[in-house]
This record gives C-alpha cells, structure tokens and sequence, in this order.
C-alpha cells in the first residue's frame, strides 16, 4: 500500500527528464540540417541524370542529334528534349571538367561526346559520366 508523498514524480525527476530531453533535441537539429544538405545533393544529380537520359532518348528516338546544356554561373542545365531551364539548389554547384559552361552531344546512334559533370554541396561530390561510345550515363554519389 503506497504511503503518502509516493505516487508519482517528484519536482526535480521531471526537471531532469526535461533538461534531458532539451539536449537531445539541441544535438539532433544539426543532423536533420546536414541531412536535408545531403538529400538536396542526390535530388539535384538525380534529376540532372534524368535530364541527361531524356537527351539521349530524344536523339535515338527522333533520329537526330540533341545537345545537353549546362550553365554552371546561373546553375541552370536544359536540353532540346526539356528546353525548360532547370535550376540546381542554391547550395548546390557544378562543372563540367573544369568549365562553368558546356554541352553535352547525343547521337542517333545512341553515342554521345562524352564528359563528366561534377555536383558539389559543403561535404559531398556527385559525379555524372556520360560515355562517349555508348552514350551510357552512370552517377556515382561519394563522401
């Protein structure tokens, strides 16, 4: 039979369970920033990965060559597939081995000129290959 004054918390057990629970939440803040930081990295080279393939889809398919524009100081790529310029997250960079401006060609044939498009955010890099024979486009997202 519990005596008077036991049931329940006592003052200073909930001060500690809520001093507790304030520094978890302070320390996972940080985390969820970098980790919406990093998913903006894999969305931005996913999407520009589709933008590629789109290119290379409409070459093969309309019989004619379509050309991929990147446009590294406005942070824009476009193609003859999707003339719509889209835009890279404002913590999002890229180049095109080295250059700020470039394009990437897409053959009927299925081959392409070929290059290396590079995306950067604070901590991570994602590189997208186009193969210059085969047109092939491959990401490689690393830390």
């Amino acid at each position: 039979m519990p005596r008077m004054g036991e049931n329940g918390f006592s003052l200073i057990e909930l001060i500690v369970v809520i001093g507790v629970l304030s520094i978890a939440l302070a320390a996972a803040v940080p985390l969820a920033a970098s980790l919406r930081h990093s998913v903006a990295l894999d969305v931005a080279a996913r999407e520009l990965t589709i933008g590629l393939r789109a290119a290379r889809s409409a070459a093969i398919y309309g019989n004619k060559e379509a050309t991929f524009m990147l446009d590294g100081a406005a942070g824009q790529y476009w193609s003859d597939a999707a003339p719509a310029h889209k835009r890279l997250p404002a913590q999002v960079v890229f180049s095109s081995e080295q250059r700020t401006v470039g394009q990437i060609r897409f053959f009927p044939d299925g081959g392409a000129s070929g290059g290396t498009i590079v995306l950067t955010d604070a901590r991570r890099v994602a590189a997208v290959q186009i193969d210059a024979l085969t047109g092939r486009i491959s990401l490689n997202v690393g830390r």
